[in-house]
């Protein structure tokens, strides 16, 4: 079961959202001056690159697509629609597009939950870290597979709260978690509502309780 870590409300939620979105947006993890953190996160990155190497298919959705950091693992005859809900995050994205010049490509800003999308409209969808930050995870994965295609993808990362937090503790790095994460999710949440076809965790593939981040592959949706 989802263990819920903060009692909060879309407008607060929304101005919390907003302030890391400016202080500590996606990319600061990526880019870190930290090697450790750097070589971590950029692992997430390829191996969900891997992932998608191997799909055959035409578009995919990403859902809470922040700076579109992930933009980079997605094959460029994939057509890419991205969505979040901090105009600030949507600036960065918007800003990245155009600089490296990224054809069949478009975000706006917008409410997960709340989508205006069309159902069945996508052949893959990517839930990178926003599983936790959401008002309503159960939500989120049914509008998830509402939107993607019957015989469609989902690929889904989580972070690993307990050891994240631990391990904040042990450098003593304060706030011990992040002020924007609503949500515990563990691989029991993910699995108990999707048949998963896949689990990678890192960074000790023989450990996801262990591990930091935790991703999956969903294939088959409906």
């Amino acid at each position: 079961m989802v263990k819920k870590l903060l009692d909060t409300n879309f407008e607060k939620f929304y101005k919390v959202n907003e302030y890391v979105a400016q202080t500590s947006p996606m990319r600061t993890h990526y880019h870190s001056s930290n090697p450790a953190e750097r070589w971590l996160w950029n692992q997430k990155k390829k191996h969900i690159e891997n992932i998608f190497k191997k799909l055959l298919i035409k578009n995919v959705v990403d859902l809470g697509c922040g700076d579109v950091e992930m933009l980079d693992v997605i094959p460029k005859k994939i057509d890419y629609t991205g969505i979040d809900i901090s105009p600030t995050q949507i600036a960065y994205a918007r800003k990245k597009i155009k600089k490296i010049g990224r054809k069949n490509t478009k975000v706006k800003i917008g409410d997960v939950l709340n989508s205006d999308f069309k159902s069945n409209t996508f052949d893959a969808a990517l839930l990178c870290d926003i599983v936790e930050h959401v008002l309503d995870p159960e939500r989120l994965f049914n509008e998830t597979k509402k939107l993607v295609k019957k015989n469609g993808h989902i690929i889904i990362s989580i972070p690993n709260e307990f050891m994240w937090k631990t391990i904040r503790a042990m450098l003593c790095r304060y706030p011990l978690r992040s002020p924007d994460h609503i949500h515990s999710i563990k691989p029991i949440d993910i699995k108990s509502f999707f048949k998963t076809e896949s689990q990678i965790s890192l960074p000790l593939p023989f450990s996801s309780q262990f591990s930091l981040i935790n991703i999956f592959y969903i294939k088959n949706v409906k």
